[in-house]
């Protein structure tokens, strides 16, 4: 019996010395990296939700997330692309650019808000695609000349099942619903 006890004394003690640094305290996190509320888009509502949160807590990747890399195209509002034609085309690598310049320091200070909220969203899902119809408001605290501050108007996306097994917009249409500013008129100042 004592044989036993010392046997399992050492083994604690090996425990306790091999396992000292499970008190330790660990490295700093940076602030910025990573609130990770993005959830798998198992149908398609949940895409805006990631977006939504993406906008928030400012996470560009997560935001990026909800697009098609390949086949992404946004067709902008009317009168925005009358005001500056440059907006069309507008792939992937153009709204890489833009949410990336948005969520910059310079461009958007950290105490100013950002959020997007869509309301009422009428989805109509065909297997493996799906289209929302969507009024949006935009809120962003952009420190730009000429930058939109509130924004609304209606999106329509265009969504799929993309390779990686969950869905994502691979074309998005702006509209004017109002006499405000929309996301296009957003997307001409900040690229």
């Amino acid at each position: 019996m004592r044989a036993i006890i010392q046997g399992v004394a050492i083994a604690c003690l090996s425990f306790l010395i091999s396992g000292c640094d499970l008190f330790s305290t660990r490295s700093a996190e940076e602030p910025d990296s990573g609130r990770r509320s993005w959830e798998t888009p198992r149908v398609p509502g949940d895409v805006l939700t990631n977006m939504s949160n993406a906008m928030f807590e400012r996470d560009a990747v997560n935001y990026l997330r909800s697009f098609h890399p390949e086949d992404f195209e946004f067709f902008a509002d009317n009168v925005a692309l009358a005001n500056d034609p440059t907006l069309a085309p507008w792939y992937y690598e153009h709204e890489s650019g833009h949410i990336t310049s948005l969520l910059s320091e310079g461009t958007l200070p950290r105490d100013s808000l950002l959020f997007v909220i869509f309301t009422t969203p009428d989805e109509t899902i065909l297997q493996d695609s799906a289209e929302i119809l969507t009024p949006y408001e935009l809120t962003a605290g952009v420190a730009l000349s000429g930058a939109p501050h509130r924004m609304a108007g209606t999106a329509h996306f265009f969504l799929r099942m993309g390779s990686e097994g969950y869905w994502q917009i691979y074309r998005w249409v702006d509209q004017r619903t109002q006499e405000q500013n929309t996301w296009s008129d957003l997307r001409s100042v900040v690229r």
